[in-house]
């Protein structure tokens, strides 16, 4: 029931929008918008070995403004929920895995710079600079299988965040799928700190970095 009841609600707020409503068309329009996250970190060779790190998937989902601007050129702020890590093989001993991870949880204002051309009426491909700033939420993770304190974790974690991201895109009527690559500017931790009577340096270059594939529908 509350499914139906979800379906119908979504297709009432659909069917409410004027069929002439397009995102880089009007003035303004609001959007939902959700995809996935392709993070790494870089700087992490003192610690792994080459070739260990492997990519981390996670997810983002927010809210998205569209400011339409003359002569193709739109303004798209965000206001997002972004997930960010690292993972890396670490093997196994004894039966016990020595992988090692990192996730972080994020507040993250994007502010999109975009340029396209429209053709067809409903289709607009674009290219996108996106400075953002974020508050980073949460860290957890373990290394070589053991898992950190999170009081410890979050207490070293560089709370602010800040990066830029370049992509492209393309809208089709109210939908716009989109990809941006995005490199944070500020280290994720801000100095050496102690894990269990163990010193942890995460020096200045240990930054996340990576793609974001995302699907957003404008009312």
């Amino acid at each position: 029931m509350k499914k139906i009841f979800s379906i119908l609600t979504l297709a009432l707020l659909i069917a409410a929008v004027p069929a002439n409503a397009q995102p880089g068309k009007d003035f303004f329009n609001l959007g939902v918008k959700a995809g996935l996250n392709f993070s790494n970190m870089s700087g992490m060779d003192d610690a792994f070995e080459s070739g260990f790190l492997k990519t981390y998937t996670g997810f983002n989902a927010g809210l998205v403004f569209n400011f339409n601007l003359p002569l193709g050129f739109e303004i798209n702020p965000e206001l997002q929920y972004v997930q960010s890590g690292f993972r890396a093989d670490g093997g196994t001993i004894l039966g016990q895995s020595l992988d090692s991870r990192f996730v972080s949880g994020a507040l993250r204002v994007p502010i999109n710079v975009q340029w396209g051309f429209r053709f067809l009426n409903i289709i607009k491909p674009y290219v996108v600079v996106s400075p953002y700033v974020g508050a980073v939420m949460f860290g957890n993770g373990s290394i070589l299988g053991v898992d950190l304190d999170k009081e410890t974790v979050n207490q070293f974690l560089n709370r602010f965040q800040y990066g830029i991201g370049v992509g492209a895109g393309i809208y089709v009527w109210r939908f716009q799928v989109s990809f941006k690559w995005n490199w944070d500017l500020n280290p994720v931790f801000e100095d050496e700190f102690e894990i269990r009577g163990a010193r942890v340096d995460f020096d200045s270059d240990s930054r996340f970095s990576g793609g974001e594939l995302s699907l957003a529908f404008f009312f």
